[in-house]
């Protein structure tokens, strides 16, 4: 490798990225030394590797209180970003530089002139930002007026799922690209699994940001009976706007269930795996039809993150997650109603072990970040 050293550029928290870390870990036993310049919107409790150094762009704020500041202080926060991303590659001289959102390649792209020294520019997109979502001439358009202007000057380029290339102009890309789905980490996620049955309660988790088209609707009236001579729980573990959060504490009150429904709020990623491991059934269910939904296949980490803990998957039965989750005997395709969810449960629970044995071997076998992080280090150590 020409120069071990790698500069990295988030416009957001790395630890809101499970991707990035796993990306991260793999990457500093190849590198010497990693500095990871991002927004610091939240707390963090991640443990790095001895050879990468965080760097805080600024102060702690939370991503909706930068989000509803004036445009003039908008506009400070993401000067602040680019001089510092400047100022760590122009002293380190990397020999790679990983921007990980268009905030950050918009960076990129405004200090490239004043890079003169060799590397290779790499980036990898988490999630589609369209531009005609964007409030004209905000930070965030003019990040994705420059995307597409870049593209051209990239020698990587990476994202989480094949299905998301038409939204890029690959035409105009004249480097390497790589698919690394949004699989768990076999060194983060392996330790926490353990096998195991359900008693009396069948536990249901969902996680991520909590909201509608999920199922939650369907799923909470269903609490007040048993499936197989179980009962149920759902645990809703991530985010939740507090009037969303009313409404369904509404239903639950209706149907007598208050008790069986449970909100686990945001924790850090390093604390996800322990409440997941406890539960037995993964809620995957994604009804939206926006680009980056219908592009989820192997791009929602939380639906492998489920697998890699033993826990069978219930998933919408559209195209875009079948072609993917179908081979699997523990992914169970269902419509988006109370009688499909409810078949589902009952197929998972009468045959319980042998679906969660099987979701693990997927994960250990084939299913992890690390296989599919291998073609990325083997460009990486043969270009440079």
């Amino acid at each position: 490798m020409r120069d071990k050293k790698l500069v990295i550029g988030i416009y957001y928290h790395p630890e809101a990225f499970p991707p990035t870390l796993n990306a991260v870990t793999v990457l500093s036993g190849s590198f010497d030394t990693i500095s990871i310049i991002y927004s610091p919107h939240l707390e963090g409790a991640w443990v790095y590797p001895a050879n990468v150094k965080p760097i805080a762009s600024g102060r702690l704020i939370s991503s909706s209180s930068q989000e509803n500041s004036g445009t003039f202080r908008k506009l400070l926060f993401f000067l602040r970003f680019v001089i510092d991303l400047m100022r760590e590659s122009i002293r380190n001289r990397p020999g790679v530089i990983l921007l990980y959102d268009p905030h950050a390649l918009f960076a990129y792209w405004l200090l490239r002139p004043f890079l003169f020294f060799k590397h290779t520019a790499w980036y990898h997109n988490h999630d589609i930002a369209e531009i005609s979502r964007m409030r004209k001439f905000s930070i965030g358009w003019f990040a994705c007026k420059a995307e597409r202007k870049i593209f051209r000057k990239l020698d990587m380029f990476s994202l989480p799922s094949a299905d998301r290339l038409p939204f890029f102009p690959m035409n105009e890309f004249k480097g390497h690209y790589f698919i690394i789905p949004n699989y768990p980490s076999l060194s983060f996620y392996g330790p926490f699994y353990k096998p195991r049955k359900p008693g009396n309660e069948i536990k249901l988790i969902f996680q991520g940001r909590i909201g509608e088209g999920h199922g939650f609707e369907e799923i909470i009236p269903m609490l007040a009976g048993t499936i197989s001579g179980k009962w149920l729980r759902l645990i809703l573990k991530g985010y939740c706007d507090p009037e969303y959060q009313a409404r369904l504490l509404g239903i639950a009150a209706e149907h007598g269930v208050s008790d069986k429904l449970n909100f686990a709020g945001f924790t850090p990623y390093i604390e996800v795996p322990k409440l997941a491991s406890e539960c037995h059934i993964g809620i995957g269910i994604f009804s939206k039809k926006e680009a980056m939904h219908i592009t989820l296949g192997t791009a929602s980490n939380k639906l492998y993150e489920y697998a890699a803990l033993g826990l069978p998957v219930i998933y919408l039965n559209e195209a875009h997650f079948t072609k993917y989750l179908q081979p699997y005997n523990w992914a169970f395709a269902v419509q988006l109603c109370k009688q499909s969810i409810a078949a589902a449960i009952a197929a998972i629970t009468d045959s319980y072990e042998q679906y969660s044995e099987s979701a693990h071997r997927s994960f250990t076998d084939q299913l992890n970040f690390e296989n599919y992080f291998k073609p990325v280090m083997t460009f990486l150590l043969l270009e440079n």
